[in-house]
């Protein structure tokens, strides 16, 4: 594999924006299952995109790890319950979760 692999670090961003959301968005002190699963979920994006967009020979099993996570990030609000009552824990879910999934997905070299 030669070259960088972008989609890998768009979604070592996409999940650092997932850990700092309940932070930055105030939702933090509203769901603590919400903000559990964003950082959780953040963290193991941005882990295993990191180690897809550093290693000198990634396997095409990582970006498909990424994108469950991202598939995850999208259902999570639903599993857990909080898609009513945490509307802007939601979204960040639903809009990184898909953002997440389509990079991983498309970027494969």
């Amino acid at each position: 594999m030669t070259g960088m692999r972008w989609g890998a670090w768009l979604n070592v961003i996409a999940g650092v924006l997932l850990v700092i959301a309940p932070v930055a968005l105030g939702y933090y002190t509203l769901s603590d299952i919400a903000m559990y699963e964003a950082v959780a979920v953040g963290l193991l994006i941005g882990g295993f995109a990191l180690w897809s967009g550093l290693s000198t020979d990634a396997r095409a099993y990582l970006d498909y790890i990424v994108a469950l996570f991202g598939g995850w990030s999208i259902v999570a609000p639903f599993v857990f319950g909080y898609h009513t009552t945490v509307e802007v824990a939601r979204n960040t879910d639903i809009v990184i979760g898909i953002a997440v999934a389509l990079i991983a997905l498309v970027s494969r070299e």
